[in-house]
């Protein structure tokens, strides 16, 4: 169970039922739920589908999208001038089974997804997140995507992340950050956006629940 592999229109049920397993005991402000067209367009006509079986059972996929220039782009949410749209790539939802978190799969489908863009000729890594959705959220830091704003999308708060493709991956140690504040605390991540700065990275402390993020200015990465 550690090979991922592209997904065909064979496996669109097997996607489908996956993804409202997963969904039905999540609080719905922190996952989007995605229609069955949603799924079959990806599989070929803007994007791909990758997943990880245990034998002949799905038990994880995620999503990239590679709009075309009439699919929606989360680019605009990031006020991208209309000629970069084309190089964006979107990271989108994944699902895990239950009963086999814990394995870094979210992470691995994600370092994958970033591969196959890269191979797609995209330049521009985006995808939005629910700060209270602090397992994802984690992830996709931890792959180098960085925090850029924060909007309201999909019904509630989604921060949106970015990664440029094309450039080297920039290591922010701890003692770079110039200060942390708790992820679902909107309104000091709100001011660190407004005042130019961009989410790094992310710290646990054992008193607390919610994770804080680290901030840097855009200019120093």
């Amino acid at each position: 169970m550690t090979k991922i592999i592209r997904l065909v229109e064979i496996h669109l049920p097997a996607v489908i039922a996956l993804h409202h397993d997963v969904i039905v005991d999540i609080d719905p402000a922190l996952v989007a739920a995605e229609t069955d067209a949603f799924f079959k367009d990806h599989m070929s006509d803007c994007g791909q589908i990758f997943g990880i079986f245990d034998q002949d059972t799905l038990v994880a996929y995620g999503v990239l999208g590679l709009p075309r220039p009439d699919d929606p782009n989360f680019g605009t949410d990031h006020n991208l001038p209309t000629d970069l749209l084309a190089e964006v790539a979107h990271i989108d939802g994944v699902a895990i089974r239950k009963d086999c978190r814990g394995q870094h799969w979210q992470q691995k489908l994600t370092l994958h997804r970033l591969q196959q863009a890269r191979a797609s000729g995209r330049k521009i890594a985006l995808t939005t997140v629910a700060p209270g959705n602090f397992a994802s959220l984690i992830n996709i830091l931890s792959v180098g995507m960085t925090i850029r704003g924060l909007i309201d999308k999909y019904g509630a708060k989604r921060f949106l992340m970015r990664l440029d493709l094309d450039k080297a991956l920039t290591t922010i140690t701890h003692d770079k950050i110039t200060d942390w504040c708790p992820a679902t605390d909107f309104t000091r991540c709100h001011d660190f956006l407004n005042s130019g700065y961009i989410g790094v990275t992310f710290r646990k402390i054992t008193s607390q629940s919610v994770p804080e993020i680290g901030w840097i200015l855009r200019h120093c990465i």
